[in-house]
Order: C-alpha cells, then sequence, then structure tokens
C-alpha cells in the first residue's frame, strides 16, 4: 500500500501528477507500455523521428557508465550499442533526481526488454537479457523519465569481452565499422589481431534487405583502458593526453595535446 521514502519524496515534487500516483500508491504504478516500432525506417535526423527521440551518442560493453540529461522534449534519450547474438547484457539507468524507465530495442526498434523500477525501493531501471538474432549488431537502449521530469541518468552497459580484450597498450586498439546488414557509421574498438575474426563474425548473412538512408559521423577514436586491459571507443573531448603516468594517451591527427609532459593529464584541442 505504502510507497517506499524514495517513491514518496518523488509524490511531493511532481504535484500535476498527484491523482495518478495517488491511484499508483494503492495499485502499484502503472506500466510504461511505450510502443516504438513507428520509428523503424525513419531517418534519424527528420523531424518526425527527431521530435520523438534523440540519440545522445553510443556506449560500449563495459564502458564508464554515459551520463545521459533528460527533458520532457523529445519524449525518449537513446544511446546506441553494438551487440551480436548470443551476447549476454546487463543495463542499468541509474538516477539521482529522476524516476528511470528504460528500454532494449534492436535495429528495427522491436523491444527486446524494459523495465521500470528494479525492485521495491528503486527508481532505478534494471535490465538482463540475451540478445536475440538481428539483422543488424546496432541496438538502442531508450529512456525516459516515468514523469517525464527533468531528470539526469546514468547509463551502464555491461556485456561480454568479445573482440575488446587483450590490449595492454592503445596500439593494440583500432576502430573499425560495426557492421551487420545495415552499418551506419557507428564505430567499435577492437583488438588489432582481432579485425578479420571481427568482420567475419559480423558479416550480414541476409541476401536482400533494406537499410536506412543515414549515415553517423562517429568521431570517437580506440584507445586501451590499460588497467582493466580492454579497448574502447572514447570521445576526443575525454581523451587523457600527455601526463607522466602509465595510462595517458595521445591525440589523433589534427588534434594536440594542452598539457603534454605534466603530472595530470591534459585534453586534445584543434591544432
Amino acid at each position: 500500500m505504502a510507497y517506499t521514502r524514495v517513491h514518496m519524496r518523488r509524490l511531493t515534487s511532481l504535484l500535476p501528477l498527484a491523482a495518478l500516483l495517488a491511484t499508483a500508491n494503492c495499485a502499484g504504478k502503472p506500466a510504461a507500455d511505450d510502443d516504438f516500432t513507428s520509428f523503424s525506417g525513419l531517418d534519424q535526423k527528420s523531424d518526425s523521428f527527431s521530435y520523438r527521440m534523440k540519440i545522445v551518442g553510443s556506449l560500449d560493453y563495459n564502458a564508464a557508465a554515459a551520463v545521459v540529461p533528460y527533458t520532457h522534449a523529445p519524449r525518449y534519450r537513446a544511446v546506441k550499442f553494438g551487440g551480436r547474438a548470443g551476447d549476454a547484457i546487463d543495463v542499468w539507468v541509474r538516477s539521482a533526481d529522476g524516476d528511470a524507465v528504460a528500454w532494449v530495442l534492436d535495429n528495427s526498434f522491436h523491444v527486446l526488454g524494459t523495465n521500470d523500477d528494479a525492485d521495491a525501493d528503486t527508481l532505478d531501471a534494471h535490465i538482463a537479457l540475451t540478445l536475440p538474432a538481428s539483422k543488424s549488431d546496432t541496438h538502442y537502449i531508450v529512456i525516459r523519465d516515468y514523469a517525464l521530469t527533468a531528470a539526469t541518468f546514468d547509463v551502464e552497459l555491461t556485456g561480454p569481452a568479445g573482440y575488446s580484450v587483450w590490449c595492454a597498450h592503445d596500439e593494440d586498439c583500432v576502430a573499425v565499422s560495426i557492421g551487420g546488414c545495415c552499418p551506419d557509421g557507428t564505430l567499435v574498438a577492437v583488438n588489432t589481431s582481432a579485425v578479420d575474426d571481427y568482420a567475419t563474425a559480423t558479416a550480414c548473412t541476409i541476401p536482400q534487405h533494406a537499410c536506412p538512408e543515414y549515415i553517423h559521423l562517429d568521431t570517437r577514436v580506440a584507445e586501451c583502458d590499460a588497467p582493466a586491459g580492454v579497448c574502447g571507443m572514447v570521445e576526443i573531448a575525454d581523451i587523457a593526453c600527455g601526463a607522466h603516468s602509465t595510462n595517458s594517451h595521445s591525440c589523433p591527427d589534427g588534434y594536440t595535446c594542452n598539457a603534454p609532459g605534466t603530472d595530470a593529464a591534459g585534453h586534445c584541442v584543434l591544432q
């Protein structure tokens, strides 16, 4: 009958939804049964798409959580990731000021998994599933706030190490196309010795297929997280460059480090 303390805190902050939440207090929150099939085939740069969903970036397995600011317009935020059939994935969407609702979708925007509250004591969302076969390796983690109020979400994606293991230095990692039947410009980081194996594993096996007519300009670069020994993709602005440390990184062509040779890491800036 009673909400947990954290639910009650949200109730007092959402006065316009008082009637709805009063009902939910007695009968449980109404399920978020959003449907995304109308997004299939839409150009992601079109108004009909962007009015309803914003793709805010990409996330690799076992990388640092993506921080996603949320407002009600557009209704959804999406983080893209590459996954293959049989991959066991674990998704957490956490927030200190919001009520997370999350979905995992395939590239046709079919719902593979969804969650609102992971348990009775949290407003965080948690999805664990094994990815089924799909015509593309591209998948999406889609989120919104339950009450469509402003919040900040941390999106964490755990999956198999796969082709991203065995790196000690940045030179061990390379960015390659995500592959599949509809490569859209998204890049993934693999070990330099596994490029051919990755291409074989992600080759399209569907003779005839239609793909969306858009290309994503992925400017991230591949680097090695030396302590973890895992290759990953990183935004250029997030490269920790030039420091006197065993895990310092270099800037890509066209950029230079603004603090080379210092104890603290610098940032890559345009030359």
